[in-house]
Order: structure tokens, then sequence, then C-alpha cells
């Protein structure tokens, strides 16, 4: 199996963050009821969040291959995720149904996959990360 180059991964990180955002702000009751009551208003913030990260990685991922710093932006803010996501199920273990408790953990695999495949390219030496 191929690995994902940089453009792929950035286009897929793309539209998961875009459609997560979308998701968050047109449904925040729904997804409030099967996360366990997370305020709605905290899952629109996060939509928006979202949103916005999206519209920034697309600006990085215009910019290829020459987006070294963008990227290393990119993979900063995918880590941020990472490590933030265990300490939000954490502190709020009480408010959070087992579903909940779910989608996190499985939006940080996602978001871990991402940051493994940024890394390499941003580890590549620069011939093969201009081709990635």
């Amino acid at each position: 199996m191929k690995i994902p180059g940089i453009s792929a991964t950035l286009m897929t990180n793309i539209l998961l963050s875009g459609l997560s955002g979308i998701l968050l702000l047109a449904f925040p009751g729904l997804i409030s009821d099967v996360m366990g009551g997370v305020p709605a208003w905290l899952l629109q913030g996060v939509g928006v969040g979202l949103l916005l990260f999206a519209a920034g990685v697309y600006g990085v991922r215009r910019a290829l291959p020459d987006a070294r710093s963008g990227v290393a932006w990119v993979l900063a803010f995918d880590v941020a995720w990472i490590v933030a996501t265990p300490v939000v199920m954490v502190v709020f273990a009480s408010q959070l149904s087992l579903w909940g408790h779910i989608l996190l953990a499985d939006v940080a695999l996602i978001v871990t996959a991402f940051a493994l495949l940024e890394w390499r390219w941003l580890k590549a030496p620069e011939v093969e990360a201009a081709t990635g």
C-alpha cells in the first residue's frame, strides 16, 4: 500500500475538519445528546474553530510544495488536538457518555494519522518532499 503524500493528507484533513465543523454547527443538540450533554454552544465553538482550521490548511495546501513552515503549523495544531483529547476525556469524564469518549478517541486517532504523515513529509529530504 502506498503511503499518502502531503497533498492527499492535507486534503483529507481539510475535508474531515470541514465536515466535522459543519456537523457541529448544524446539529449541536443531537451531537450533545450523543456525547452526554456537552453544551451545544461549546460544540458550535469547536465547529467554528474546525472550519477556520480547515480554511488555514487549505491555504497551506495551495502553497505546496513551498509550504514547509505551513505544514509545521498544521502539525503543531494536530499535535495540540492529540494532547488535549485525553485531558478533556479525564477532566470531563463524568459529563461524557461512553459514545462521547469513543467519538473523542476516534477523532484523536484520525488526527494522529494526519500528524504522522505530516511529520514524515517534514522529515523527508527536500527533493522527495517536493514530489510528495
